[in-house]
């Protein structure tokens, strides 16, 4: 089954596997940064399929508003595919925000993907809020985070660790 329970929380997270193409390379044979967004985009498309299938629980209609990445360590042409887990971390009116982890196959994180969702209206395209259900299920998957330190100093010292792997 596709979904993960946090026993901390009590709730649960998704974790899907990505196949790695050919075309997700660049001319260093690592993984071109914008294949991460889609490496994203899949496992946000697998897990509303697998919410629906597997549980047989309606998905309110969402869209990505915005999306950061955290690159933490380089994918080489040696991997095959990544595994991405993903989850809610903050739900508001009319959004939520998701965090996706992506892991290689040795399961170390090789980049956060950060999403801001909004719910939408597929009739009128427009946002809307969301019910009470709609955050029934949201909540279900909903796993704190804590606040990582972007101050100069920090973003510094990520730099000097991050696994370029060249």
């Amino acid at each position: 089954m596709p979904f993960v329970d946090n026993e901390a929380t009590g709730t649960r997270y998704h974790s899907t596997r990505v196949n790695l193409r050919w075309s997700d390379f660049d001319q260093f044979q690592h993984v071109n940064n914008a294949a991460y967004l889609e490496f994203s985009q899949d496992a946000r498309i697998d897990f509303v399929r697998d919410v629906l299938t597997e549980m047989d629980i309606s998905v309110p209609a969402f869209v990505v508003r915005w999306a950061s990445v955290d690159y933490r360590k380089a994918l080489s042409s040696s991997e095959t595919q990544v595994v991405v887990e993903s989850f809610m971390y903050e739900v508001g009116e009319k959004s939520f925000k998701m965090r996706q982890n992506i892991r290689n196959a040795q399961h170390k994180i090789v980049a956060v993907v950060d999403t801001v969702n909004v719910g939408v209206d597929i009739l009128s395209g427009k946002s809307r809020p969301w019910t009470e259900a709609n955050i029934e299920v949201i909540n279900m998957f909903m796993i704190p985070v804590e606040e990582e330190d972007h101050s100069p100093v920090a973003e510094a010292k990520k730099d000097t660790e991050v696994d370029t792997g060249l």
